[in-house]
């Protein structure tokens, strides 16, 4: 028979660890107001369905925690467009119950915002954007959060056949010329899984802004999507003459 301190010690013991593996698994984070330092640092990798996409290098994803047969049995309502009965734009859900997610490493062509002109082939990125993540089961590596409240992370997804791996989201827009490479304040590249890593050193040893940068130059060489027009303004340098004439 055990003592009762055994069997309360083993009590504290498992309430412990199941309160960590909730908190740590299973718990819902709705916005990036409840991602902090510390949770992004234990977590890395936060998974979620993509219900909406802004703009060329935004999207916002409904956070489904838990093992892949808990997520598509819990979250098989979620769907693009839709949250908890509320349409895209429509109710509060989008802005309380969903994550902002900015594209780390890439900076796509510029959407007509607040009366200002959009940039040629945003309409195109943005498309692309869409037919990668919509409605999709989404992998965002996380660096940080914004100004403007947005997580900052390198997104992935399994496209059939998954033996070719993840796609890089980002990595993908910056190969089709729909993209640049990110260089301004706060810029991340994101980190490989254990066997890209291993893959890379022993074929390609490149790291993840090495990875982008080489894409964006052999885009550049082949004058594929941006890199074909004449006149090309990055949307760096569009945002500052946009600031300069506000």
């Amino acid at each position: 028979i055990e003592s009762p301190a055994t069997v309360a010690l083993g009590t504290i013991g498992l309430t412990a660890a199941s309160y960590f593996t909730y908190r740590r698994y299973f718990k819902r984070i709705p916005t990036t107001a409840y991602l902090t330092p510390s949770s992004m640092r234990s977590r890395n990798t936060i998974v979620g369905k993509c219900v909406s996409v802004g703009d060329a290098d935004g999207f916002r994803i409904y956070h489904t925690p838990g093992p892949i047969i808990y997520r598509h049995l819990l979250y098989a309502n979620i769907k693009k467009g839709s949250i908890n009965g509320h349409s895209n734009g429509k109710g509060s859900s989008f802005n309380t119950q969903t994550i902002s997610v900015r594209l780390a490493g890439a900076d796509a062509p510029e959407s007509s915002h607040f009366g200002k002109p959009s940039q040629p082939f945003s309409k195109e990125a943005k498309e692309e954007l869409e037919s990668l993540v919509l409605g999709k089961e989404v992998w965002c590596q996380m660096a940080h959060i914004d100004q403007y409240q947005r997580l900052v992370a390198t997104p992935y997804v399994w496209h059939s056949p998954y033996i070719f791996g993840r796609t890089n989201v980002s990595l993908r827009l910056v190969e089709k010329g729909l993209a640049t490479v990110y260089s301004q304040a706060g810029a991340a590249y994101g980190t490989a899984g254990p066997i890209t890593k291993l893959l890379r050193k022993l074929l390609i040893p490149l790291s993840g802004e090495a990875r982008l940068r080489r894409a964006m130059a052999r885009a550049k060489r082949k004058k594929i999507g941006v890199w074909s027009l004449k006149n090309f303004e990055t949307p760096e340098d569009y945002k500052k003459r946009m600031k300069q004439q506000s």
